[in-house]
């Protein structure tokens, strides 16, 4: 291949690497809204519950928590496929580093991550949660959720 040729190979993988870092970086953004609004909602809804004498409304929070986490996941999932991604750009720049062949840089290369985004069903989305290293996701959603269970009887015990 021609220097030409192999100059716009690696310029492919540094675009494609920059604009899968940004995706990332995007996700991150998005999920810690979303940990945000979670808070802010978790916080009204204890809020009102305790300072209406609603004892019983703090225990709807953890249902409220469920579509939080939902979308988290989605942005997770979305986030683990530009991660995948980019730790196969970084191999073949690796690859490419140490001097391997133009021919073999881009074999079984797919360019963009979008490829390997799969559809958020419900049950591929909760799955994550099988992944012991995404139970912070989980952990987060259950003490917003104890909380809400110690606003019902902190209420309970203050309205008598």
């Amino acid at each position: 291949m021609s220097d030409d040729m192999k100059l716009n190979s690696i310029d492919l993988l540094k675009e494609d690497f920059a604009q899968t870092l940004a995706f990332i970086d995007k996700c991150d953004n998005h999920i810690f809204q979303i940990k945000n609004w979670a808070i802010l909602t978790s916080s009204a809804v204890v809020a009102f519950s305790v300072s209406q004498g609603h004892n019983g409304f703090a225990l709807a929070n953890p249902a409220l928590l469920i579509p939080f986490m939902y979308l988290e996941l989605i942005y997770k999932s979305f986030q683990d496929a530009a991660i995948l991604h980019t730790t196969d750009i970084s191999q073949r720049i690796d690859n490419y580093l140490a001097g391997q062949k133009e021919t073999a840089l881009l074999t079984g290369y797919n360019h963009s991550y979008g490829r390997k985004l799969q559809y958020p069903s419900v049950v591929r989305v909760f799955s994550i949660l099988r992944n012991r290293n995404r139970w912070h996701i989980l952990n987060f959603y259950f003490l917003l959720s104890l909380i809400s269970i110690g606003a019902f009887f902190v209420g309970a015990y203050v309205a008598k």
